[in-house]
């Protein structure tokens, strides 16, 4: 495999593992707006 073959496929594997970053990087965010909006539901809640 040449230098530049080997390059092009270290610089793929690489945005791939950016994109998946991304993706659970947004999950995680989902969860823990969620999880504040329980939060937040349960205190108003106790408040009344």
């Amino acid at each position: 495999m040449s230098a530049q073959a080997v390059e092009d496929e270290l610089l793929r594997s690489i945005e791939e593992v950016e994109d998946r970053i991304k993706i659970f990087r947004n999950r995680v965010k989902a969860v823990l707006a969620a999880a504040q909006n329980d939060g937040s539901e349960e205190g108003a809640e106790e408040a009344a």
